[in-house]
């Protein structure tokens, strides 16, 4: 029997995910199998993971939590943080529409932090990389969006395609272009950069070499000032970052990162 305020009492609604649709839940979880395959053969990947493992056990260890606690205890901190990465993204939305592109990439960072699961904040971030000029930054976010799901992959990779081209990587925009054509034939935007490309190609080497020549492109340390990124994060999110990294699972339960939230 669970008591009055109890932590882990099971039958909060946050505790567990009740597919409202079995069906999708199950033709989703197939669709996952191969993809499972992908990760067990990936020695990188399950290096990963038997990391997190090995913090999961180390933070079991301090907080006397057993695995089932741990796990009800995650369903709800997840929760309360993609509720919260819900509420942020409106805000860079607007701060997105208003041209104030800075404010934007701040927020869609926090809302990466939160959900590193969702990749609709990192093709929203990438959005506004390619307006600030910051094309590796395009590239590294479209592609872990894609790497985090089957979510809107057209225009992730044609935001990539727009990225790649600008870094003066013909062959793979070229790539990049002609899958998300693949995905959605006859998209105008995508057909039109896509041409755009095939008449750059066409050009002689020297005129190409000179186009791509004058490509600005910035980094983010050219927008924001020394630790106003990680700063403004932090106010966002309500915790303490690690200058090269977000913190573990077992350092977010630690003093050292503990959550004024």
């Amino acid at each position: 029997m669970f008591k009055r305020g109890d932590p882990f009492n099971i039958f909060d609604p946050a505790s567990f995910e009740s597919p409202a649709d079995p069906a999708a839940f199950i033709a989703r979880v197939q669709q996952d199998i191969p993809a499972m395959g992908e990760i067990l053969n990936d020695p990188e990947t399950m290096a990963k993971i038997v990391k997190g493992m090995q913090e999961a056990a180390a933070e079991r260890a301090k907080t006397g939590e057993t695995w089932y606690q741990q796990r009800l205890r995650e369903k709800r901190e997840w929760s309360e943080k993609g509720l919260k990465s819900e509420k942020l993204k409106e805000e860079g939305n607007k701060a997105f529409k208003n041209g104030d592109y800075k404010t934007a990439y701040v927020i869609y960072s926090a809302c990466t932090v939160l959900s590193v699961h969702e990749p609709l904040y990192f093709l929203n971030r990438a959005a506004v990389a390619l307006k600030l000029k910051l094309y590796d930054n395009v590239v590294q976010d479209t592609s872990t969006a894609m790497q985090r799901g089957n979510f809107k992959v057209a225009k992730a990779l044609f935001q990539r395609a727009q990225g790649r081209l600008h870094l003066g990587d013909r062959v793979k925009a070229d790539e990049d272009y002609t899958k998300a054509l693949e995905l959605e034939p006859g998209e105008p935007n995508i057909v039109k950069a896509f041409d755009e490309l095939k008449r750059l190609r066409s050009l002689p080497p020297k005129e190409q070499a000179a186009w791509i020549s004058r490509q600005e492109k910035a980094d983010v340390w050219d927008i924001f000032a020394d630790g106003e990124l990680k700063r403004r994060i932090e106010e966002l999110i309500g915790y303490s970052l690690d200058p090269q990294r977000s913190p573990s699972r077992a350092e977010l339960a630690s003093e050292e990162y503990s959550e004024d939230t």
